[in-house]
């Protein structure tokens, strides 16, 4: 249930959108789920970048390599 809303939720507006605690309390009112907040919670975490990919909305990696001439630039962390 919480992916199909996820996914329903991709192209609806933001103010639309459901959130972690809507989400929680219909698991609970509409299904009578026996689940904590803290779950419902991490799940979805784990879950929507992983939809926002497959839907094509976010990129699989964002990586970006960068490379730098030797001697060319320099961080330096002072202690003072």
């Amino acid at each position: 249930m919480i992916d199909g809303l996820l996914r329903a939720d991709l192209d609806a507006p933001r103010k639309q959108r459901h959130t972690v605690t809507r989400i929680f309390h219909r698991l609970v009112e509409e299904h009578g789920a026996d689940v904590s907040y803290g779950m419902v919670r991490y799940y979805v975490a784990a879950r929507k970048p992983e939809i926002l990919v497959w839907s094509g909305k976010a990129p699989l990696e964002a990586f970006v390599p960068q490379t730098h001439q030797p001697g060319h630039e320099a961080e330096v962390d002072s202690a003072t």
